[in-house]
């Protein structure tokens, strides 16, 4: 009797803990992800498909990588709409909730979570996250055309801590598009050139930094040309544009110079005009080196080994039709001016392809040898590591030409094959060797 009365205590035990442990197993399956791990998904989202796809060995193509960006953006809005969906939801959820918008690319909710997280936590508690959704406000705000909410988180930026003065640029450069799309013209100045000034105080070496900060001040000359050009303001458009071109041979950008001048194109200024408002620098720091893997009609060399001489660089392609229509009058200046210290190098690099065939590079410097004796070419040609025009140089189009002094400073850049850019070319050219020649008669 007692034997059974003990099993069936045990019997009791035994259904009592499974019963216990499977309400904690469902009461841990059905409790949701917080709000922060839900965003940290959404943010890391591409990056853990795409190492899921590795795995599997499939490539990362272009193709794949963009439908992996849209995916994101369709998991971060779904996501979204479950945590709003939340009661009683914590400041610090407005936050996260507010970053899953941002992802989603939906910058009106964006902004009324990030508002509704300063309401719900006035004082600040924590600071850090606080100037982070002041940042990621004024972006959203910006962006859905709601500049007087931007610029109020803004300025809120400005006077919290911690602040990292070096976000500013870029702040007020979207926050400044942000107001000239709402025509305030006058603000949109005022921020542009607040930041316009910081950044010439940059002096950043890592190349990265260098284009992102190039990238500020293109959308900063873009939104004081236009916005001088709304208030009548000419003379005002035209010495920014003029600094700006002066700006993209000190970098050195040929993106900021064509940005420049399809400016000065759609506003029917002359770039002789500019020209004469700002000289190009005579002075400064010379043009970064490249890394060349091959020569063609040379020893190997550095930019540097060129000291002394006026450089043509060439940047072409070739597959690029303007580049070959160039190439007469590339073959005539290297003979016309040679004499006088001028050296033309063409630069390119390898496609791993040409004529619709796959190449080695041992195949494809072959290739470009025989294309450069086709068309009598009567200059070295350096094929360069794949990316240096765009890293160095922030090349985006072929053909372009830099133009270094005999002290290695870029003077003049040259886009495409126009009749005006020819021009100013040459006549650069001429100035730089008349220039050589007071200095040796002088000394």
């Amino acid at each position: 009797m007692k034997s059974s009365r003990f099993h069936g205590l045990v019997f009791f035990l035994a259904v009592f803990l499974i019963a216990d442990s499977f309400v904690l197993f469902t009461h841990a399956q059905i409790q949701p992800k917080s709000t922060m791990v839900l965003f940290k998904e959404a943010r890391d989202f591409v990056n853990i498909k795409a190492r899921n796809l590795q795995s599997k060995g499939k490539r990362l193509t272009r193709d794949r990588m963009n439908s992996l960006t849209k995916q994101k953006k369709s998991f971060a809005k779904r996501t979204a709409k479950k945590v709003a969906a939340r009661s009683n939801l914590s400041e610090t959820d407005y936050y996260y909730l507010g970053r899953l918008y941002f992802i989603a690319e939906d910058h009106k909710r964006s902004t009324d979570a990030m508002k509704t997280f300063f309401e719900k936590n006035p004082e600040g508690a924590n600071p850090e996250m606080a100037q982070s959704a002041r940042t990621f406000a004024i972006i959203s705000a910006s962006q859905a055309r709601r500049s007087g909410d931007a610029e109020k988180f803004f300025m809120d930026w400005q006077n919290n801590t911690p602040i990292d003065k070096s976000q500013q640029p870029f702040l007020q450069s979207v926050l400044s598009v942000g107001l000239f799309k709402d025509k305030e013209y006058e603000k949109a100045v005022k921020h542009s050139l607040e930041a316009f000034e910081t950044l010439k105080t940059a002096n950043p070496t890592n190349p990265k930094k260098i284009r992102d900060n190039e990238k500020i001040y293109m959308r900063l000359i873009e939104v004081l040309a236009l916005s001088y050009k709304k208030t009548k303001n000419k003379d005002n458009a035209r010495a920014i544009l003029a600094e700006a071109r002066v700006r993209s041979f000190a970098l050195p950008s040929a993106a900021l110079y064509r940005k420049v001048m399809d400016f000065v194109e759609g506003s029917r200024f002359s770039e002789k005009k500019l020209m004469q408002k700002f000289k190009s620098l005579g002075s400064g720091n010379p043009a970064p080196e490249i890394e060349f893997v091959d020569w063609l009609r040379r020893d190997p060399a550095n930019l540097s080994d060129y000291r002394g001489k006026i450089v043509l660089l060439d940047f072409w392609a070739t597959w690029c039709g303007p580049c070959i229509s160039t190439f007469p009058r590339l073959r005539k200046w290297q003979k016309k001016y040679r004499d006088k210290g001028f050296e033309i190098v063409g630069v390119t690099k390898y496609y791993g392809q040409a004529d619709g065939k796959r190449m080695t590079p041992v195949q494809e410097l072959d290739y470009i040898d025989r294309f450069a004796k086709k068309y009598k070419l009567n200059y070295p040609i350096a094929i360069a590591e794949r990316g240096e025009d765009s890293k160095k140089y922030g090349i985006n189009a072929y053909p372009t030409t830099l133009l270094l002094d005999r002290n290695g400073i870029v003077r003049y850049i040259g886009i495409g094959a126009g009749s005006e850019e020819i021009r100013n070319l040459e006549g650069m050219i001429k100035k730089l060797i008349k220039e050589d020649s007071q200095i040796a008669s002088q000394n």
